[in-house]
């Protein structure tokens, strides 16, 4: 112990190099004058790395922010007047156009698209078709336009897996509309749609173009049956709702523009997916002719609308309990 004493003792009194400036000191490995510069330095090395680290995290999240549209439409005055309406009236999301397969394709490759906008009066299903082609791409979402409403041409859209069929001629506003709808999804809607869902039995589809009539029917089956109403204006809503949900039953208005609930029944049908999925006609008909074809048709039956029966009623349950066996 003395001796370790004396050891010390004279290390203490020779000193040491500083390991940094070579100075003799007595204690520690470093000098006040070295300790101070690497306190600085290392506080300069850390504000550095907070402002790479924070550019960083800003260029992430702007890159996250940004939602691309692209329109790809062969014929270029179509084309030009499309973007113009999307980019005045949807100014937050950035838009992108092209004018044939390979420019879509290379643009899907390279960029994160949200949603691919074509119109099938110009070379639409083609581009579909290359876009559905690819397994990548199988499931991007797509709204194609057209000025016809013939059967041949909705089945085959829907066959490909389209979001959306708009009618043409149609407005700037409703087109932005429809375009800002499926692209914004309501966080508060869809939390509530979760946890309205989890506390249901049961999901039905509802579609009918009639908004009066709609909420009568919905009001009607929410008071009576443990389910969840998704509610549909539209065979082409209506379409796109099976395709990106699971549902139970449809309840489908027979008298709709362009595509009628018995035309919808057969999109259904032709559909391997969802051709297993009841499908009830509403109609307010008494003809003998229209409930004979009803009831020759592929239907599950049919009810009276808007203001569902008893029996109505009853129909719809005894399908929902088969549904669940």
């Amino acid at each position: 112990m003395a001796r370790r004493g004396t050891s010390d003792s004279k290390s203490r009194s020779t000193g040491r190099p500083c390991a940094g400036c070579g100075k003799i000191i007595y204690s520690g490995l470093y000098c006040p004058a070295c300790l101070e510069k690497f306190r600085e330095r290392a506080k300069t090395q850390s504000r550095h790395m907070e402002l790479l680290k924070t550019s960083s995290l800003k260029k992430v999240a702007a890159e996250r922010r940004e939602v691309i549209i692209l329109i790809a439409i062969s014929d270029e005055r179509n084309l030009s007047i499309t973007k113009l309406i999307l980019e005045r009236g949807l100014p937050e999301y950035k838009v992108l156009a092209t004018n044939n397969i390979l420019s879509t394709i290379n643009t899907l490759v390279s960029r994160e698209v949200s949603l691919v906008i074509l119109d099938a009066d110009y070379n639409g299903l083609d581009m579909l078709g290359r876009i559905r082609d690819d397994e990548k791409f199988r499931d991007m979402p797509v709204m194609i336009m057209s000025s016809s409403t013939e059967r041949d041409l909705v089945t085959r859209v829907f066959a490909l897996g389209v979001q959306d069929f708009v009618t043409k001629p149609c407005s700037p506003d409703d087109l932005v509309a429809r375009v800002n709808k499926m692209l914004n999804v309501d966080e508060t809607a869809t939390a509530s749609a979760a946890e309205t869902q989890s506390k249901s039995t049961f999901t039905i589809l509802l579609v009918d173009d009639d908004i009066f009539d709609l909420r009568q029917e919905r009001d009607k089956l929410q008071h009576r049956l443990p389910c969840e109403i998704v509610t549909a204006q539209s065979a082409v809503e209506g379409m796109r709702v099976l395709e990106n949900r699971g549902v139970d039953l449809v309840l489908v208005s027979l008298d709709m523009p362009f595509v009628n609930g018995l035309k919808f029944l057969e999109l259904v049908g032709e559909n391997s997916r969802l051709k297993n999925i009841p499908v009830i006609i509403m109609t307010d008909s008494r003809d003998f002719k229209i409930l004979t074809e009803i009831e020759r048709s592929a239907a599950a039956g049919y009810i009276r609308k808007p203001n569902i029966t008893e029996d109505g009623l009853a129909l719809i349950e005894s399908k929902l309990r088969r549904r669940r066996r």
